[in-house]
């Protein structure tokens, strides 16, 4: 995330509450209900809370802890299909990705709604970094669906509109990366908000990472340096929670679409 400024230490609870029992929420759920009607029933119970919340009726601290669980079931990589699910999950998948970005926006409403967003967000770190891991998850999720699908057909060649295609969900990672790793190592945010991120975006920076050519690879850790560059001057970033999550960038894993971006990446020169 952005915001650079101090936690509020009686938040500590709520991050707390987040790791045991960011689904409690739910725990009436149907069982027959599918991820995307399930993420779609938790998204209209956290527009109506948003709906509900202005400076004249501002949100107490129980409704801001009850939206901050919210978008962290929403916002769960879990839901989304695997990458061998075929070019039909797609669908599914961008719907997911879309209403994750939809509990980002009434997040913020909540947080406007205070009169502080900019201090109220980042007293919500965790939550606002869990959209960011969502989304970093859905661009490689979507790349590996595609490229899968690509080297499962004869001649195993991607068209020019599909290259151009990946090549843009890639283009999507360096950013969102580079926030998770801000949220995870930036010494001025809550420690307990920072390991929740931290243990959440390494499995899908690895995912991640596997699903870059060399040259997003590169732009990542570039996008990454200039993120940290000013706090990390100021002593401000924990390098011991900041290498775990740098390392996937560094490996040489390299999932289908890695393969197909990164031989058009030679093609090219």
């Amino acid at each position: 995330m952005d915001v650079v400024c101090p936690l509020v230490r009686r938040l500590c609870l709520a991050a707390a509450l987040l790791t045991a029992s960011s689904l409690a929420c739910a725990a009436d759920a149907p069982t027959d209900e599918t991820p995307l009607q399930l993420q779609q029933r938790r998204l209209d119970a956290l527009r109506m809370m948003a709906d509900a919340a202005s400076p004249s009726n501002v949100p107490d601290r129980e409704t801001l802890v009850k939206g901050m669980i919210v978008v962290m079931a929403i916002a769960d990589p879990a839901l989304l299909p695997d990458g061998s699910a075929g070019i039909a999950a797609l669908d599914d998948l961008r719907r997911l990705c879309a209403n994750s970005a939809h509990a980002g926006v009434q997040l913020v409403r909540l947080a406007q709604a205070t009169g502080d967003a900019e201090g109220m967000l980042a007293r919500m770190s965790v939550a606002v970094d869990r959209t960011a891991i969502m989304t970093t998850a859905c661009s490689a999720r979507q790349l590996d669906i595609q490229g899968r699908a690509i080297l499962a057909r004869p001649g195993k060649q991607p068209t020019t509109t599909e290259v151009t295609a990946m090549r843009e969900v890639a283009a999507t990672l360096p950013g969102s990366i580079a926030g998770i790793i801000l949220g995870a190592t930036l010494t001025d945010l809550n420690p307990n908000s920072r390991a929740r991120t931290a243990s959440d975006g390494l499995p899908v920076l690895v995912e991640a990472a596997a699903a870059m050519p060399p040259a997003t690879k590169a732009a990542t850790l570039e996008a990454v340096r200039q993120k940290l560059a000013q706090p990390d001057s100021d002593g401000h970033i924990d390098h011991t929670a900041r290498d775990p999550l740098l390392a996937p960038l560094r490996g040489s894993d390299c999932a289908a679409s890695c393969t197909l971006l990164g031989a058009a990446e030679g093609d090219a020169r």
